[in-house]
């Protein structure tokens, strides 16, 4: 009897970096259930949790999409970004990327006044704001680009059936105003936690790494694909092979993590240990700062 194929391989989660927490000093005690373990001071997130939650997480969003239900995609923060915009995209879902404007969700109202005016000067712009001085017609421009960049993604709330019964939230801590609005709103919250974060604030919990631009885009795109394949449409990294989920670059803004990073592109070691830490060296972000630390510790004391 062969055995059920799994929604995606503890090697690609490996390669992904989905078991890097924050340091020990850190934690939230409520994430203790989904750490494995710590490695110089930084806690390790079980990767076969992150699996079965996936795997959970993954029915529960294909059951919900085969009901007429709309979701709403939340991840402010950089490395979540274009993971989120894309899951919305294939899913014809709203989505925040930019701040929270508090009362998304409580107090639509106000959003919607902003979305009317919105509209009214994108009328205005189609007539080149004819009987406006370019002066005048500048500053539209500038109010549509503001109001573009932080209503863009939810302009489609001002229609009640777009109102979304599920969130998914990529970082708890960075995007909590959304989630308790959510909860407010009786809404469905699906989150990624870190070890630094409290699970209790949602219904469904994935733990792993959230200041990783791969790990963040491997699970959203999982989370994306149980709604596209309940809707009839292409998945992209669930229950695939591994050489057909290719994962973004991280972004690197410190020349030294590059510097390392190239002297591990060039080691022929390929043990599992040395494969784990080049994930590690992949990590980035402001209040990821700590892992690198921690990674070049780890170098130091292999060397």
């Amino acid at each position: 009897m062969s055995a059920e194929p799994e929604i995606v391989s503890r090697e690609k989660l490996l390669e992904a970096g989905t078991y890097f927490g924050h340091r020990v000093s850190q934690w939230n005690p409520k994430m203790k259930q989904y750490i494995y373990g710590k490695r110089m001071g930084i806690h390790i997130i079980d990767i076969s949790k992150t699996q079965k939650a996936l795997e959970y997480a993954y029915k529960l969003l294909y059951k919900m999409a085969q009901k007429p239900i709309s979701f709403i995609w939340v991840g402010t923060k950089k490395q979540a970004k274009k993971a989120i915009e894309e899951a919305a995209a294939r899913t014809n879902s709203v989505y925040v990327t930019e701040r929270w404007l508090g009362g998304t969700l409580t107090n639509s109202q106000t959003i919607f006044r902003s979305v009317k005016e919105l509209e009214r000067l994108e009328e205005l712009k189609k007539t080149n704001y004819e009987g406006y001085s370019k002066k005048e017609g500048l500053l539209f421009d500038k109010k549509i680009e503001k109001l573009l960049k932080n209503l863009g993604g939810i302009r489609k709330l001002s229609n009640k059936a777009s109102f979304p019964q599920v969130m998914i939230c990529a970082s708890p801590i960075d995007d909590e105003i959304a989630i308790k609005e959510a909860r407010k709103k009786g809404i469905k919250i699906f989150t990624i936690n870190d070890t630094n974060t409290n699970p209790d604030l949602a219904d469904f919990v994935i733990p792993g790494n959230d200041d990783s631009t791969k790990s963040l885009t491997l699970i959203i795109t999982i989370l994306a694909d149980a709604i596209c394949a309940a809707r009839g449409n292409k998945q992209l990294f669930a229950y695939k092979p591994n050489d057909e989920i290719i994962l973004p670059e991280e972004i690197k803004k410190d020349s030294s993590l590059n510097q390392n990073k190239n002297k591990y592109q060039q080691s022929k070691t390929s043990s599992a240990f040395h494969q784990k830490k080049r994930e590690m060296l992949q990590q980035n972000s402001s209040t990821n700062n700590e892992k690198v630390k921690v990674e070049a510790k780890i170098t130091k004391e292999e060397k």
